[in-house]
């Protein structure tokens, strides 16, 4: 009888003051025998644990322990009180634990909302820390909750541990600390869920800031940047921090949406930056490059393998150039060229390829691509009408229709003879029709037009030199 009535003294209950409390919520779910470490499940790890925590914790700091889970299968009602609130010995808590058999449910919302009923009318600020291994599974909704929590306007914190979790699923949870002002940890091992029970139970809410490492790198690629000017704006738009030639830019903020701007040499940009009060981190800030204006015109078809007027505007530095390329080449990776040094309009030689391509304004120092337009290359089409006879060793005419690109030609080969074979030619430009001078030789030869880009023949005409019998 002795013995009985000391172990009940050392569960009871102390009456409280206005003063802060803390109520633990414990999963004894039935996936709590999953092993955690070597051949120990993660309910003997936790009862280690939590056993150490509340004998090492200060008794005078109340609290109170809600469980679930550990009395029937499969009932999402199966939740209780297991120590009130109160000042208690801790050894008497760490042998209730002991007598947890994980075996049931996960109604995480409905325990919470069992955690909130302990706390006093009295208490001037609490914090409620749930121990789960897993998410709601009784059709709650924690986040909901949560709202509830912070709209009722007292100092009321909720923490989430997770222990044993898969990586980043606690963050389904993260409402409940980011609505309440609490924190958010994960815990794979004994070692860590002590280190966030000693973090998340501090009897007195304190104001949390969070270490904020800001460094500056490029929009395009990455790369860092090296120091650069910072300032930080809330959301009402004002400056609550500044700093100068700084890489990193390390900054203590508290839990909300800011605007973050930075300038770099030759670079600036702006971010919005959400600071969360339980997780710290490095925020890369992408600068876009402070480019010169430039800007390019042309139509948005040409026939390939002509020449192409573009007409452009920009800094025209010395090397910059009009460019065509494929999509998504590199700067300098060209399909044609021509210098701005020539003015405006310049004149570009087209592939004698069919597609769409990019005309670009290519900056030569820095190397970059300041202006883009795309154009499609269509298939060319020509025709040569030859007289009905010309006279041999004489000039004759021939009116021809074609791109009149580059060292464009109209050839005058033997019938049969390869592509590249020639008797005689004259260039396009000089217009149509064009002259050339017929062989000595009576017979029957090819007229030909050759695009000078790539030495296509895109049309051929039959002409008779010397009388026709």
């Amino acid at each position: 009888m002795r013995n009985a009535v000391f172990a009940a003294a050392l569960c009871a209950a102390t009456p409280l003051t206005a003063e802060p409390v803390t109520v633990i919520v414990f999963d004894a779910s039935g996936s709590m025998w999953n092993r955690l470490e070597g051949d120990l499940s993660r309910i003997e790890v936790a009862r280690n644990v939590m056993g150490n925590y509340f004998v090492d914790r200060d008794p005078d700091a109340p609290y109170a322990i809600v469980a679930y889970g550990h009395n029937r299968r499969g009932d999402c009602g199966d939740i209780e009180v297991v120590t009130p609130i109160g000042r208690h010995v801790g050894a008497g808590q760490a042998n209730r634990l002991v007598g947890l058999i994980p075996q049931g449910m996960t109604p995480l919302t409905d325990a919470l909302q069992l955690a909130r009923e302990q706390i006093p009318d009295t208490a001037e600020a609490a914090d409620i820390v749930l121990i789960t291994d897993g998410l709601e599974n009784c059709g709650g909704d924690p986040c909901a909750l949560a709202e509830r929590f912070a709209a009722e306007g007292i100092a009321l914190r909720a923490h989430v541990v997770g222990f044993g979790m898969a990586p980043g699923e606690v963050g389904a949870l993260s409402c409940l600390p980011d609505q309440t002002g609490g924190l958010l940890l994960e815990a794979a091992t004994g070692a860590e869920l002590a280190a966030a029970l000693a973090q998340v139970t501090t009897a007195e809410p304190v104001a949390v800031t969070v270490v904020m490492s800001l460094h500056a790198v490029s929009a395009e690629t990455g790369a860092p940047l090296g120091a650069a000017d910072w300032q930080i704006a809330d959301e009402t738009g004002a400056v609550v921090a500044e700093g100068e030639r700084s890489d990193p830019f390390d900054i203590d903020l508290p839990p909300g949406e800011y605007r973050v701007a930075a300038t770099a040499p030759g670079h600036s940009g702006e971010m919005a930056l959400t600071v969360r009060p339980d997780i710290g981190q490095r925020v890369a800030v992408p600068l876009t490059e402070n480019r010169p204006e430039a800007s390019l015109e042309a139509p948005e078809t040409a026939p390939a393998g002509g020449g192409l007027d573009v007409g452009w505007s920009g800094p025209d530095a010395e090397g910059d150039r009009i460019t065509l390329a494929s999509p998504g080449a590199a700067a300098g990776e060209t399909l044609a060229v021509t210098l701005t040094r020539n003015g405006s309009p310049v004149t570009l030689r087209l592939p004698d390829e069919t597609g769409t391509f990019e005309l670009r304004y290519e900056q030569y120092e820095p190397q970059r691509i300041l202006a883009t337009r795309a154009i499609t290359l269509i298939a060319t089409e020509a025709s040569i009408t030859p007289p009905e006879t010309a006279p041999p060793g004489e000039r004759f005419e021939v009116v021809w229709t074609g791109p009149a690109g580059p060292k464009d030609e109209i050839v005058l080969a033997e019938t049969g003879s390869p592509d590249d074979a020639r008797i005689t030619a004259t260039q396009t430009r000089w217009g149509s029709p064009a002259k050339l001078k017929a062989p000595d030789v009576a017979g029957t030869y090819e007229l030909r037009y050759r695009v000078g880009a790539s030495g296509r023949i895109i049309t051929r005409a039959l002409v008779t030199i010397g009388a026709i019998e």
